[in-house]
């Protein structure tokens, strides 16, 4: 069943303008307007009852991490045995350089994702963790950011 959006199914239109802004937070609504075929105030009021009701919590650069020096990205799998999950999540909140982090099923409890200038920095973080948990890193290689929901 579809969620509503004051008592209407989050209809196409709708739909084509959370793709456009999942795809460029920065475009115009009269950009929009023209791609999907309403007037740039009608694509506002939209955009401000998605934000109302929660459809859109934000919006957020995405950053090139090698151009600013943060050349060492890596995704910790951390098993946390040693605190209870605000204390956790108070422990993560604290280290700086955690740019992502998600509570997950399966062996560990959390996964972050860390971007550092150095291996010394990233080697620094896992000590520190590790003293409540145990942790699994992965080096990134390569990577992008996509949005195909609306594909």
């Amino acid at each position: 069943m579809l969620k509503t959006l004051n008592n209407k199914a989050l209809d196409d239109l709708n739909k084509n303008i959370l793709k456009e802004l999942s795809q460029n937070a920065r475009i115009t609504t009269a950009e929009i307007g023209r791609r999907i075929g309403l007037s740039a105030p009608a694509v506002g009021e939209r955009i401000q009852k998605l934000e109302e009701m929660g459809y859109i919590k934000g919006y957020r650069a995405i950053l090139d991490f090698d151009k600013i020096g943060l050349t060492i990205q890596a995704f910790i799998h951390y098993k946390v045995t040693g605190l209870k999950h605000a204390e956790m999540t108070k422990l993560i909140s604290c280290i700086p350089e955690v740019v992502e982090w998600h509570t997950i099923t399966g062996n560990a409890s959390v996964i972050l994702k860390i971007a550092t200038s150095s291996r010394q920095e990233l080697a620094d973080i896992i000590v520190k963790l590790e003293e409540y948990g145990e942790t699994s890193t992965s080096l990134i290689l390569e990577g992008s950011t996509v949005s195909k929901y609306f594909e």
